[in-house]
């Protein structure tokens, strides 16, 4: 039976001023233009420490790919068009939603069960091992289930966990060529490789041990043969372990080396699994040639500057590596990227090498900026706002950061600013320069920007915080009505201080017509600092504050810390304060006025956006094309960008639903939009036995009463919330499909 893909596409409803029912529409068609050039897809987010694999995302035939970045456990998503050019990954954040919200460490998309649906293998959270999602197609969209919380092996007469550590990637292979996954992970003190071989091919029929079982077995500790020197960025071959001489290739009073990355892919000459080695603290990938069999693996040679033949790879300071077909011709590539989330290569950082197919040099160097040149990207934690810079009207973007990494210093933290070269109604931003002022040259580290006019002259000055929890003061002395700051007016400004991470927002809060000061920090709460001066001369002082404003706090457990993020909007009477935290939640509190120095804030929501962002999230809100409707600014760890509206300027952002079976009947639903009940009827056709069932826009089954008296069914929707919903009719055999949408 022909069946086919047809996506819907899914707005929100649009309400006058703030709303946090309804998840936010991301933004994506905005243009950016940095160096003359014109960025493909600026509002990706950024990419830090990213992992890649594919698999069918939307079910079409083709393998797409996904990205797990480290940096704040966030997916990435893109769709593959097949093309095989520079353009064949086109970002498609509609499917993020559909991957389990808990990943962390690494996930990887392999195919256990050869089904052509991609499965997740990633980190169990609650041991140091690795566990299993079954991906499946569900009304037509990706879906996951854990099928093994750990994988485990059997060591006659005890199960084991499968040891792998947090800091590693092991990899899921094929090792042994039966036709099931099998793995390969660093022991406990990160010296040798252990081979758990899947035991369902030994078994045939036996369903203790299907494909879904998961049950393994330690072929070895040392797989290969060979090991990595605990101290150094060295590897030694010919060692033996469990099935050689029984001796264990680290002593146990050595101390433990944490941090290896595995990619496996087949030897050209001897068709063996040969792998490449990332090591945490180097910046090479150690090449490891195997030169036994299918059955018994034996490392013959050692590379560590891989690939001889073509520029060495090189990443400061823990490269893994990754196979991708990137130019569809058949062959696997590799990206490599870094593996850890502290002092990494933070731009330039996915390097692409090229499989030519050639056994003289089967690698070469494309670039090193796979994707990560089409987008916006800061560095390593990006705080962005809009703020009219050059005083024309409209809203610009500048973006301070944790910083950039530089290979021999510290982080090198900078204020960036892109001019809004649109309209009022068409916004377009241009990159100016990465260094407004020439911030830089002042040794700030985590440069968290706010504009607010000090000192009465009707100019925005500019106030940074900085990770040691200072704040420093820069008069704008624009003659122009723009912003110009040519130097730091007071680098320690009026000696306050919040500890750490210090996130400055400017804002009269209490309605005297001087500008206060609000402090988010790195423990997640918000200081308010209210001014006791005049309009001309601020007055600030740590006795006059409040260290817990509204008694808010970011941090949630089992994090020590919550980097709050603080930013107000509203009207006198109705103003909220969004907070920006590290899980990536935006919270909205009303503010109210008679609590400022003492007392609560109403919580509204801990998920403004109703989606992840990403880690250390920031928030900037504008109406930026005059329409009405609300635009959200969003910062993360990974150091890029995000746009989101509450109006749908690009709707196929939004998830859509597979149609099931066309029918030359059609499915009626009406009154359309609804609010209470609506009604479901037939053209060119009758129900016969019906079934109803309601969707939301992420696949989920809705709870809903349906009465039917033919030839019409009525749905009772007092229960739904105002948005989109797919209506699935069943009746004799066949299947109708429509969208219906509820407003109040």
């Amino acid at each position: 039976m022909f069946k086919r893909l047809l996506f819907l596409t899914l707005g929100f409803i649009v309400f006058t001023g703030l709303r946090s029912q309804s998840p936010k529409n991301r933004v994506l068609s905005i243009p950016v233009t940095r160096n003359g050039l014109l960025l493909r897809e600026p509002w990706v987010g950024g990419m830090n420490a990213p992992q890649f694999s594919v698999g069918d995302l939307n079910n079409d035939g083709i393998k797409d790919l996904m990205v797990f970045d480290r940096a704040g456990n966030k997916v990435l998503t893109y769709l593959s068009n097949g093309d095989g050019t520079d353009s064949m990954f086109k970002y498609a954040p509609q499917f993020e939603a559909l991957f389990p919200q808990d990943l962390q460490q690494f996930a990887l998309l392999r195919d256990y069960n050869n089904d052509g649906i991609p499965d997740i293998f990633t980190f169990a959270n609650a041991y140091a091992g690795a566990r299993v999602f079954k991906g499946s197609i569900q009304y037509g969209l990706l879906h996951f289930d854990l099928v093994c919380s750990v994988i485990q092996y059997t060591d006659s007469p005890y199960t084991s966990v499968a040891f792998v550590n947090n800091a590693d990637i092991p990899a899921f292979t094929d090792v042994n060529r039966d036709g099931y996954i099998d793995m390969l992970a660093y022991d406990v003190f990160g010296s040798s490789i252990g081979y758990y071989q899947n035991l369902a091919n030994l078994y045939p029929g036996d369903p203790s041990y299907n494909i879904d079982s998961f049950k393994f077995t330690q072929v070895t500790s040392c797989w290969g043969n060979f090991s990595q020197n605990i101290g150094s960025n060295s590897m030694s071959l010919n060692v033996t372990c469990k099935g050689g001489n029984g001796q264990p290739v680290t002593p146990p009073n050595l101390p433990r080396h944490a941090g290896n990355s595995i990619y496996t892919f087949e030897d050209p000459t001897y068709r063996t699994t040969d792998i490449l080695n990332g090591n945490i603290g180097y910046n090479n990938l150690f090449y490891v040639q195997n030169c036994g069999d299918s059955s018994y693996a034996n490392a013959c040679a050692l590379d560590s500057l891989w690939p001889l033949c073509s520029v060495p790879m090189t990443i400061p300071s823990y490269p893994a590596a990754f196979g991708v077909d990137v130019n569809n011709d058949g062959l696997e590539d590799i990206l490599i990227s870094p593996n850890q989330t502290t002092e990494e290569q933070d731009v330039n950082n996915v390097i692409y090498y090229r499989n030519t197919g050639s056994l003289s040099c089967p690698y070469e160097m494309v670039e090193d900026s796979f994707l990560v040149h089409n987008m916006l990207d800061f560095g390593t934690e990006s705080k962005g706002l809009f703020y009219d810079f050059d005083g024309d009207g409209l809203k610009d973007i500048i973006v301070g950061n944790y910083g950039y990494f530089q290979a021999s210093a510290p982080y090198i933290s900078k204020l960036a600013y892109y001019r809004n070269t649109g309209s009022a109604t068409q916004p377009a931003f241009t990159y100016q320069t990465d260094d407004i002022g020439g911030v830089s040259q002042y040794g700030l580290q985590g440069v968290d920007p706010a504009f607010g006019d000090m000192n009465g002259d009707g100019k925005p000055d500019l106030i940074i915080g900085d990770i040691t929890g200072n704040l420093s003061y820069f008069q704008n002395t624009s003659a122009t009505g723009g912003s110009s700051f040519p130097s730091m007016t007071a680098s320690q400004y009026f000696n306050l201080n919040v500890g750490a991470n210090a996130a400055p927002f400017i804002y009269d809060l209490n309605g005297d017509s001087l500008p206060d000061l609000l402090v988010g920090r790195q423990d997640g709460g918000v200081s308010y600092f209210w001014n006791f001066g005049t309009k001309t001369a601020p007055q600030f002082s740590m006795d006059s504050m409040n260290l817990y404003l509204g008694n808010i706090n970011v941090t949630v457990s089992p994090n020590s810390v919550g980097y709050a993020q603080p930013y107000v909007y509203g009207s006198a009477g109705h103003l909220k304060l969004f907070v920006g935290s590290l899980i990536g939640s935006v919270y909205v509190y009303d503010v109210n006025t008679d609590n400022l120095r003492s007392g609560n804030f109403n919580l509204i929501t801990s998920n403004f956006l109703q989606q992840y962002a990403g880690a250390k999230s920031t928030i900037s809100i504008a109406d930026i094309n005059n329409d009405g409707e609300l635009e959200y600014l969003v910062g993360n760890a990974r150091g890029g960008l995000d746009m989101y509206s509450d109006s749908a300027w690009d709707p196929g952002t939004s998830l859509g639903i597979a149609e099931v079976e066309k029918s030359p009947a059609q499915l009626r639903i009406y009154p359309n939009p609804a609010k209470d009940y609506f009604v479901c009827s037939m053209v060119n056709d009758e129900f016969v036995k019906p079934q109803v069932e309601v969707f939301n826009v992420l696949g989920e089954k809705m709870n809903v009463d349906a009465n039917f008296l033919s030839p019409r069914i009525t749905v009772n929707s007092a229960n739904l919330s105002n948005g989109f919903y797919i209506v699935r009719v069943l009746d004799s055999g066949k299947t109708y499909l429509g969208k219906v949408l509820l407003q109040r």
